[in-house]
């Protein structure tokens, strides 16, 4: 390890090439020393015919001199094109790049591991294939689908030529396809391992139950307290009483055996002759009270008689991906705004349990019919009232035993997919029913949840959820491409219930694309697996996250399930690149309205970059956002204010980044909470150096301060929030050992401090003249060290 510290201090005497199968034309101007007209063509050759091997296949070329070979020698490298070369690389960018406010989930990264491992032949693979790819369209994956049929592709320079694709799509493409057939191999695949220590609990980049079991200590010995003497004028029993004191005690217990362990996670993901994949995965972290392991079989693209191809045939835990998810997206992770997805049917390894299905499921194929069963019978936690009934799903970091193993689900469903038009490849129509059937009938009486007789209830609309043994859903979709327009449309139904409707549209040039979304979802749309694109998911902003409303704080875990708000609204998102030096890379506005509460919001960002020179880079970005929310008090309302500053400066080799954002928040004024506003700031640095062609090494410091605002911030591979005032820094050492193995070592040290100075009834003295309340500040300092391990073999 030490010589990796040395590096960090000494890479700045140290002078770097550049990749020039990999580098931008802008690094190259800025690094080779030659005429600039031959840069171009070097670019441009490499562009149209694909990577070179050596210097020597360079020196073939007739505008290169041998003075311009001697030059090139000292400031070039070509990085390995084979596949396996390629997966430590790319394995660790798609890390870096799907840390955005909309991160995609962990299982599309899986798909995209895989994909990287035993990549795709582009001139065979479908729509859907091409259309999970991170950062490519339907409209490119349309275009690049006829392309093959058509023509086909025998190199990157053919698939350049795509008319229609943008030079977006395809570079996100090539990492995952190849333009023949793989050699067939006994065994292929993937491994990788994470292990991750931080130094104190709680303080997790996602941790979110320290407040509660604060408030679980705090109504447990507090025998006097609002929460015993409400439950008793309501009509509630010594015995009632009891069962709601054992429930706290146990899960009181049960915390108090947690401490700092390790977060670990293991997946390996195997692929025998280029039909039989196998996975096997293992998860564990200082909540979990053992160990979560998750495994499949499946078998893909195997031909069958009658001409029927099975795409995919899954046992054990799976992944179920329908269009945008309206219907069905098993998974645990809610994401605001989520626009790239893997489509289809797939094993799942990731580490969230709650909402896994388990059984079998196959997709599978007959000219232009696609047809998809899937059958789950799995054991779920839950809730449960004081007479035993069972509530609703439950879900957390720390689930304590008195919710685990309460209730069986079973999840049925179908989809059939028609390709209705020959000629237009990518029109479709499709159909899907679901069926959820319950062991024990879920009630669904959340206000059950809440201390009687406080100031707020559980009159919200959002808690109408249909309950019962038994829910059923319908869903018609449909989508079209007829360049440069895409339109994609579902429609869902809940039999007895609610229906729901997503729209998505696109426009898309070489230098502008436009995206357009509607959704309408009634709030008796009340389907567990629906993730469609949202801003909220459903109990947030609700009684049912805050802790201290409720018998058991516990049960604020359920205001962060994944479920979608009942919302109506029109999302509009932009690029556009007018000229080289100017690119808007994200504009967008979003209009809604909260089903629930009727009250209308909005969010905007406006971002604008310029490239002063080469790779210089300044970014400005401001965000704007209204949100309004129906309280015992009145309608509360929000207006946030972000502007970010950010300039991206390459030298020698290496990348530094610096940011400045501030952002205040104004307020509603309410109740005993005088603020009207909230603010906060930092100002951070990150640098990315390339010492060597296999090691790179990424550190960051951040500085802030806030006033009640909660501020985020993008590292390396995650997403870390920033709270009262403090520091930190971090360091990740990115090596790639061997061309299929790579590694990365991270540390980080965060200070954060807390100020209590702003204390209601102060200046209050005893009869001694001493201040009873008197201003503190809490500082607490967690140092965290992560290790990765990506392997293809």
């Amino acid at each position: 390890m030490v010589k990796y510290f040395l590096l960090f201090f000494l890479i700045s005497q140290f002078e770097g090439k550049v990749d020039l199968n990999k580098a931008s034309l802008e690094e190259l101007l800025e690094s080779i020393p030659i005429d600039s007209v031959k840069v171009v063509k070097l670019y441009t050759y490499r562009e149209n015919y694909g990577p070179f091997h050596n210097i020597f296949e360079v020196a073939k070329l007739p505008f290169i001199t041998p003075e311009d070979i001697k030059v090139l020698k000292d400031r070039v490298y070509f990085s390995r094109r084979e596949r396996e070369a390629y997966f430590s690389f790319y394995a660790q960018e798609v890390r870096e790049r799907i840390v955005t406010e909309e991160s995609p989930q962990e299982t599309a990264l899986d798909y995209w591991f895989s994909a990287l491992a035993n990549p795709l032949n582009v001139n065979k693979a479908s729509i859907d294939e091409l259309y999970s790819i991170y950062g490519v369209s339907l409209i490119d994956a349309v275009q690049t689908y006829k392309r093959a049929k058509m023509v086909g592709f025998q190199r990157p320079s053919h698939l350049r030529r795509t008319p229609g694709l943008s030079y977006y799509g395809y570079r996100n493409m090539l990492p995952y396809i190849t333009f023949r057939d793989p050699r067939p191999v006994p065994f292929t695949g993937w491994v990788t391992f994470n292990i991750s220590h931080y130094s104190e609990l709680f303080q997790e980049e996602t941790s979110d139950i320290e407040a509660r079991l604060e408030q679980l200590t705090s109504s447990i010995s507090d025998t006097t307290s609002t929460l015993w003497s409400n439950l008793k004028a309501a009509g509630w029993t010594a015995q009632d009483s009891l069962w709601l004191a054992n429930q706290l005690l146990k899960e009181r217990d049960e915390a108090s055996l947690l401490k700092p362990e390790p977060y670990i996670r293991f997946k390996f993901n195997g692929l025998a002759w280029g039909k039989v994949r196998v996975g096997f995965s293992l998860y564990n972290n200082p909540y979990l009270l053992q160990p979560l392991p998750k495994y499949f079989a499946s078998v893909e693209k195997l031909k069958l008689p009658f001409g029927l191809v099975l795409n995919r045939g899954v046992l054990g835990y799976y992944r179920i991906t329908l269009d945008h998810g309206l219907l069905i997206d098993n998974s645990d992770e809610g994401r605001s705004r989520l626009m790239d997805r893997v489509f289809g049917i797939f094993g799942d390894l990731s580490r969230y349990d709650a909402f896994s299905l388990y059984g079998g499921a196959v997709e599978a194929v007959k000219g232009p019919v696609k047809i998809s069963l899937w059958h789950s019978y799995t054991l779920k936690n839950g809730v449960e009232d004081k007479d035993g009934n069972l509530v609703f799903y439950y879900d957390g970091d720390f689930i304590p035993s008195v919710f685990k193993d309460k209730f069986y689900e079973k999840v049925q469903g179908f989809n059939v997919k028609l390709e209705v038009l020959k000629g237009i490849p990518g029109t479709q129509v499709g159909f899907s029913g679901m069926r959820i059937w319950y062991s024990r009938p879920m009630l669904c009486n959340f206000s059950f949840m809440d201390i009687p007789l406080d100031r707020e209830d559980f009159s919200d609309p959002v808690f109408n959820w249909l309950g019962g043994q038994e829910k059923k859903f319908i869903q018609i979709s449909s989508r079209t491409v007829l360049y440069p327009f895409s339109l994609e449309m579902e429609y869902a139904k809940e039999l007895k219930g609610g229906d729901a409707v997503f729209i998505k549209g696109r426009v898309q040039q070489s230098i502008f694309n436009l995206t357009l979304i509607y959704r309408d979802y009634d709030v008796k749309y009340t389907n567990p697996y629906a993730r469609p694109f949202y801003e909220d998911t459903r109990f947030r902003y609700t009684t049912l996250t805050r802790d201290y409303r409720l018998i058991d704080p516990m049960y604020a875990s359920l205001g962060y399930l994944p479920f979608p708000k009942p919302e109506q609204g029109v999302y509009i998102e932009a690029r556009y690149q007018p000229f080289a030096r100017l690119l808007f890379p994200r504009l967008y506005l979003d209009l809604w309205r909260d089903k629930s509460d009727l009250q209308s919001n909005y969010r905007a960002q406006f971002q604008v970059e310029y490239r002063v020179v080469n790779q210089f880079r300044v970014r400005y970005t401001n965000r704007m956002q209204r949100k309004s929310n129906i309280r015992y008090l009145g309608v509360s309302s929000s207006w946030l204010n972000e502007n970010s500053f950010q300039f991206m400066i390459p030298f020698g080799g290496t990348f530094f980044t610096a940011e400045y954002r501030s952002s205040i928040m104004k307020l509603t004024e309410r109740g005993i909470d005088f603020r009207t506003s909230i603010y906060g700031s930092f100002l951070s640095f990150y640098l990315d150096r390339d010492v060597t062609p296999g090691l790179s090494i990424k550190a960051g410091a951040v500085v802030w301060a806030t006033n009640g605002y909660s501020l985020w911030h993008f590292e390396d591979t995650g997403i870390d929030f920033l709270y009262g005032d403090g520091s930190k820094w971090f360091l990740s050492i990115v090596e790639r050992l061997k061309p299929n193995l790579g590694l990365r070592f991270k540390v980080k040290d965060k200070l954060t401090a807390y100020p209590h100075t702003g204390l209601l009834n102060r200046n209050i003295v005893d009869p001694e003249g001493n201040e009873v309340y008197l201003p503190f500040v809490d500082r607490r300092r967690v140092f965290n060290i992560q290790l990765s391990l990506d392997y293809s073999f």
